[in-house]
Formats: C-alpha cells, structure tokens, sequence
C-alpha cells in the first residue's frame, strides 16, 4: 500500500513539473513577442497604406482598397472590390522567413499568394501570383506609392520568369483616402 502511496506522489509530482515547465516555456515565448507587421511598416515608413482607398475607373467603375490592422498587428487584412469582383486577403509577416506573405481569395473562385517588400525609394511592392477558377496563373506586381496624406498611386506590372517587374507597366491608377466607417471610427 506505501509503495502505491509513493507511485502516485511520484506520478503526481511528475505532472506539476511538466505543468509548470509548460507555463514557463509558454510565459517565456510570450515575454519575447515577436516583432507585428504593424511595427515593422512603421520602422520602414509605409504604415500609411492600412485604411479605405478608392478610385474611378475611365468608364466610372468605383474601386475599393480597404486595408486593416487586426491581430494586435500582426495581420493586415486586404479587401478588394470592384464592379460585381471581389477578394479578400490577409497579408503577415513570418519571422523565420525574414517575409511579409500574403494569400488570398476572391468570389469567382481563384486564389492567390505572394510578397511583400519595400524597394529601395520606399514604396511597397507586392508580387503575387494568381490562380483562377480554371488552373489558369498569372504573376504579377504592384507598386504602391505613397503621394501624399491621401493620395496614393498603384502601378500593377507583369513578371518576367526572374520574378522581376517588366519595364511597362499594365496601368497605373490613384486611390484618395476615404474616412473610415462609422463602426471602425467607434472602435478606435
């Protein structure tokens, strides 16, 4: 009977150690949070790409941007719409690959993935490679240029088979700021 007794003060103490060794390896990994996305956009000077831009196609199709920090941070989410077209994705940073990702869907079934980067004249560049509904790839890049507090400028570029922009751009269009949604504003 004693030697029960000393099993299961030994299994139970056992389990305290491990308890407590969980608690500190958790405490600890929280205690050196990792760097958010959020921190390091305003380390490189581009945090002024999360909030609502739109622009005006030629024939008067409005386009919406909306980018929004979520997760403490950590996760910029991005929705897109334009004419009955829209998507929705969310962009983080993956310490261990030293990389901004971002992977998408939209609602006629394709997705996307791709990376994030500031170039060497401060602009944000996206390259991303889209996969339609039917299998179908298209890569390409986009440059975001930050004009002023409520202007930016968007040039979309192919991808030549380095993953480099060509040296034509598809188009370019300018996005104005739009105030922030009457329930966001509450929040903040």
């Amino acid at each position: 009977m004693k030697e029960r007794k000393n099993v299961k003060v030994k299994l139970g103490l056992l389990k305290t150690i491990l308890l407590v060794t969980a608690v500190l390896v958790i405490w600890s990994s929280s205690a050196i949070a990792q760097q958010s996305l959020r921190d390091l956009a305003k380390e490189y000077g581009v945090d002024w790409l999360a909030g609502r831009w739109t622009a005006t196609t030629d024939d008067g199709t409005t386009i919406l941007l909306v980018y929004k920090w979520e997760l403490n941070g950590h996760l910029l989410s991005m929705d897109f719409k334009m004419g009955q077209y829209a998507s929705r994705g969310m962009i983080f940073y993956a310490p261990d690959a030293e990389k901004a990702s971002q992977v998408g869907v939209d609602n006629m079934g394709g997705r996307s993935k791709g990376q994030w980067e500031v170039d060497a004249d401060g602009n944000l560049v996206s390259k991303s490679e889209y996969v339609n509904a039917e299998g179908d790839v298209r890569r390409s890049g986009a440059v975001y240029k930050n004009l002023d507090a409520k202007t930016i400028k968007i040039t979309l570029y192919g991808l030549n088979e380095d993953g480099e922009l060509n040296d034509e751009p598809w188009f370019t269009t300018e996005f104005k700021r739009q105030p922030a949604k009457k329930k966001d504003a509450a929040k903040k």
